[in-house]
């Protein structure tokens, strides 16, 4: 079946042939979102028996407070950030296999691809992650063709009879610029970038401190990528020779793309960078295999241990585990490697975001971060004591606070060693 092509959002299928009561809908996420399956989800979720809908990273604000929809994620991630959603807390490397045993159903999948090739294969286009190993277990997948979408490099892609059914629209993937970083993410990017030397393999995110990153290392060279998300900041990079050139090897590997169309132009047909699956991107055996691999995290707050709270606060869930603990733990293992924590000092409000004690769940054990890096400076963590580590991280805190956190440092301990 296929239908007529729709509008940017919208689309003319009865989801009610394919979904079931109790199934769970899972689609691709940042910017490969199917909007408008997503769309005909959300105005017919109220007839379809009570579903459950998987996201990942998602800039759609239709799906909250629908009837008849629950909605599922391994974080509280873009829109629905504080906002009440099901997490199902795991390492992302850990999600295809809970895909493929079932542990984290996937009945029915909505795919954002290319047009068929020669072959009659269809690109997944800027999310691949998870979502191929969702399509090829699922009872049921739905395909939303697009020649916007970009045809990328890597395995994946689908043949056109793995579609139960299809519709055509031409809107692109999901337009989502880089946020701009703010003096404080600027000055935090310049402690970061002494970190990494030329010829590093940086993983990054997005956001204003992902894209500050980016910006300090433009006078880098020799710089390759992997990690679970890139933004318009990687055409920045290259732009300005910093990424490395001259083999056969990818620039770049990743699972999700999220930019604008500078980004998705640049990722069409362009065999320097490579969408995989999160098999192939997130496991520490895979990075830590690689040479200089740097590893910039970010957290929500820190504490005196060097444990690493990047989910929740005040109750609220903010964040996810992701891929920190993955990508944390393949950079300490990597040789020439650094494993970086990086987050502003205090809150919008003045708050310490070092503390003595995390608000939330433990999302990194101290022992898996090598650095700490805030806009007062990088606190290097390895072969520290927990006394030491507590002080360096004192150190790096905002000024007004730190008086409290030493004050604070724990365990008390007057011991000749506590006290060198």
């Amino acid at each position: 079946m296929s239908s007529e092509p729709t509008g940017p959002d919208t689309a003319s299928i009865d989801l009610r042939e394919f979904v079931r009561p109790g199934d769970t809908v899972l689609w691709g996420q940042a910017g490969g979102e199917p909007r408008a399956l997503i769309g005909a989800l959300v105005r017919q979720a109220a007839d379809l028996g009570g579903v459950t809908a998987f996201v990942g990273m998602t800039y759609d604000t239709r799906l909250e407070g629908v009837d008849g929809l629950r909605l599922r994620s391994y974080g509280a991630l873009g829109v629905l950030s504080g906002r009440p959603v099901d997490v199902l807390r795991c390492h992302m490397s850990a999600l295809p296999d809970l895909i493929r045993s079932g542990r984290q159903p996937a009945d029915v999948v909505f795919c954002q691809v290319s047009p068929a090739d020669a072959d009659g294969f269809h690109s997944l286009g800027v999310s691949v992650d998870y979502l191929l190993a969702a399509a090829q277990t699922a009872r049921v997948v739905l395909a939303e063709i697009d020649p916007r979408v970009p045809v990328t490099a890597g395995p994946g892609r689908l043949p056109g009879s793995a579609f139960a059914a299809s519709i055509h629209v031409e809107r692109g993937p999901t337009q989502v610029p880089d946020r701009a970083g703010g003096d404080v993410e600027v000055r935090i990017a310049g402690h970061v970038a002494e970190l990494v030397p030329d010829g590093a393999t940086l993983q990054l995110g997005v956001g204003g401190l992902a894209t500050a990153v980016a910006t300090a290392l433009r006078g880098h060279r020799g710089l390759r990528l992997h990690g679970g998300l890139v933004g318009d900041w990687l055409v920045d990079l290259d732009e300005h020779g910093a990424v490395a050139m001259g083999d056969n090897r990818p620039v770049a590997v990743t699972g999700t793309a999220v930019g604008t169309d500078r980004l998705y132009r640049y990722l069409h047909r362009n065999p320097a960078v490579e969408l995989r699956p999160v098999d192939q991107v997130h496991p520490a055996a895979i990075t830590g295999a690689l040479p200089r691999f740097v590893a910039v995290n970010q957290a929500l707050e820190v504490d005196l241990d060097g444990q690493v709270g990047a989910e929740s606060v005040g109750g609220r869930y903010l964040g996810a585990v992701g891929g920190q603990v993955d990508f944390l733990r393949g950079a300490a293992a990597s040789p020439g490697g650094a494993a970086i924590v990086a987050l502003p000092s205090t809150t919008g409000r003045g708050a310490s975001r070092i503390v003595t004690g995390l608000d939330g769940p433990v999302t990194t054990a101290g022992s898996d971060v090598g650095w700490v890096v805030t806009e007062h400076g990088a606190a290097d963590l390895r072969g520290l004591s927990r006394i030491q580590r507590a002080r360096a991280l004192v150190d790096i805190a905002d000024p007004a606070h730190r008086s409290r956190l030493g004050a604070d440092l724990w365990p008390p301990c007057r011991a000749p060693a506590c006290t060198s």
